[in-house]
C-alpha cells in the first residue's frame, strides 16, 4: 500500500461540475469513471463529482502526474490509492483502499505494471 503523496498540498486541479468550478486535490481523486459524455470523480471521505466533461479532458488534466493511470478506456486511478493488486497473465485488477475492485485492460496490463513499479 502507498501512502505517500509527493506533492505541494496546495497544489490543485479544476474540475467543473454543475455549472460550477471545484477544486479538488489529486490526492483527494481515489478514481475517475466515464458514463457516456460524463465523468464521475471519486474522491477521498466518500465524495463524488459528477462533471458534464468526458474522461478524455480529465485524462489531459492528469497526464503530467505520474501516479494516475488509465487502466481501461473507461477509468483513471490514482496508484496511490491502491490496496492491492492481482495480476494474472490475460487479467489483472487493482484493489483501492476505498474498497473498490476495477478490472485491468488486458492490453494495458504490461504497462500498468512498469508504471506501478516506478512509484
Amino acid at each position: 500500500m502507498k501512502t505517500s503523496f509527493p506533492m505541494n498540498p496546495s497544489f490543485t486541479l479544476r474540475f467543473l461540475s454543475g455549472g460550477k468550478s471545484k477544486f479538488i486535490r489529486p490526492d483527494e481523486i481515489i478514481f475517475l469513471e466515464s458514463k457516456i459524455n460524463y465523468t464521475i470523480l471519486y474522491l477521498t471521505k466518500g465524495r463524488t463529482l459528477l462533471s458534464a466533461r468526458n474522461l478524455q479532458v480529465y485524462e489531459q488534466k492528469l497526464m503530467g502526474l505520474p501516479y494516475f493511470f488509465r487502466i481501461h478506456r473507461g477509468v483513471i486511478i490514482n496508484m496511490l490509492h491502491i490496496e492491492k493488486i492481482k495480476l494474472e497473465k490475460l487479467t489483472g485488477s487493482v484493489y483501492l483502499q476505498s474498497g473498490e475492485e476495477l478490472s485491468i485492460s488486458r492490453r494495458r496490463i504490461k504497462d500498468f505494471e512498469a508504471r506501478y513499479k516506478q512509484i
